[in-house]
């Protein structure tokens, strides 16, 4: 007789990985995101508040990162990662039910402390679930999974509150958000199936001084670690900036506003499969080969955004672009973790997360600025900052031999 609990058992039974990536396609089902700013605005912020908030979102991440790793050394990255899901659906829940400023202020704090528990807590929790081996390939194809259903996510939230908000209402707006409550909800219930990797359970936790000096000793002494750091960083394409820059693009290309979401979705579409083979360039050209295509390519589709004036083209760029930029991220994923000790694994992350975000909060208060007075300018600027980052900064081994390929 068929069990209405069954499939529950199925989900249970499946490795962490693909477990991981079933909970981010539900974490990330944001169907507010197309319809953010209007709906703020009909709350009575000004763009001035809408973008404060993002800045907020970023400063509590930054200032969180190092606490949630050492936190998710010693709860357990399991454990940490459950409370991140909790945050999560905890922020939507705020701006929610937010009327005032303060309000929508203190939900982006709860979200940004969330997204600090998810930073190192789900890369170390995928990494000691693998087994023993080729562990940095088969991470780099895990985290392409995960990252593949977290479009394939975006691609379907963002088609269906495109489909709910084609009349621009506030009530509308708001079944959108009611949504993302439900959706991301759903992954804080299937969040309580992971399990925690048995060599995790075993492991003897040091203390909180210990995670730390043992996360900023690995980094001062790994040369290719911190290399990999300084590439992350010169070759950082500013994702999240891109989210908002490509919408004053397409205005000033002349692109029709119905391209607004739907451009979105079709870069989603192309993320979902450059995430899914991402692994495929180091495993054919070699870590050093691979790591250089894959952070060079945004430069060069920066380039041809600053020149390009038609709107056609202009949304081919943007597509391809949004789906060129998440390559690295799985390879970045399995080089940073093969180079970190496993009993400060999350700390270390997060330490390297924050310098991250250090460089990403500070340049792109830059880029802003330069966006004001010339967009076309600003993607030339950094789509050389990108080219010239990935060609003087190029990944080598400990000893100063780059890597294979």
């Amino acid at each position: 007789m068929f069990s209405p609990y069954a499939w529950l058992h199925r989900l249970g039974s499946l490795s962490t990985p693909t477990l991981v990536a079933v909970i981010s396609f539900f974490a990330q089902l944001y169907f507010f995101v197309p319809v953010m700013t209007p709906y703020l605005q009909g709350k009575g912020l000004s763009l001035a508040q809408i973008a404060g908030m993002q800045t907020v979102l970023m400063v509590t991440q930054l200032v969180m990162e190092m606490p949630t790793g050492v936190l998710a050394d010693l709860l357990g990255h399991r454990r940490s990662y459950q409370i991140a899901l909790v945050l999560a659906v905890s922020g939507e829940i705020i701006t929610l039910l937010s009327n005032t400023y303060p309000q929508f202020l203190a939900g982006q704090v709860v979200a940004g402390t969330g997204f600090a528990f998810a930073s190192g807590s789900v890369d170390v929790l995928v990494y000691e679930s693998l087994p023993e081996g080729d562990r940095t390939g088969a991470m780099q194809r895990a985290k392409g999974r995960i990252g593949a259903a977290m479009q394939l996510a975006s691609v379907f939230a963002y088609s269906v509150g495109a489909w709910i908000t084609r009349e621009l209402t506030m009530e509308r707006m708001r079944l959108t958000l009611e949504l993302d409550v439900v959706g991301v909800g759903m992954s804080v219930l299937l969040g309580l199936m992971l399990r925690d990797p048995i060599r995790h359970i075993v492991a003897e936790r040091p203390g909180t001084l210990g995670l730390v000096r043992t996360g900023l000793a690995t980094l001062r002494r790994n040369a290719t670690l911190r290399r990999l750091m300084m590439i992350s960083i010169v070759t950082n394409a500013f994702v999240a900036h891109l989210l908002v820059f490509y919408q004053e693009y397409f205005r000033e290309t002349g692109v029709a506003p119905v391209w607004l979401g739907l451009g979105l979705s079709l870069g989603s579409v192309v993320a979902f499969f450059t995430q899914l083979h991402a692994w495929r360039l180091p495993a054919r050209l070699g870590n050093r080969r691979g790591l250089l295509i894959a952070t060079g390519s945004p430069g060069v589709l920066y380039l041809l955004m600053a020149a390009n004036s038609h709107p056609a083209l202009a949304v081919a760029l943007f597509v391809a672009q949004w789906g060129v930029v998440q390559l690295a991220l799985p390879l970045f994923s399995g080089l940073f973790n093969e180079h970190l000790e496993s009993n400060a694994r999350a700390t270390s992350l997060s330490l390297i997360n924050g310098i991250v975000t250090i460089y990403i909060g500070v340049g792109g208060v830059a880029l802003g600025w330069i966006a004001e007075i010339s967009l076309p300018l600003m993607f030339a600027i950094l789509g050389g900052v990108i080219l010239v980052g990935t060609m003087l900064v190029r990944p080598e081994g400990a000893e100063g031999r780059p890597f294979s390929g």
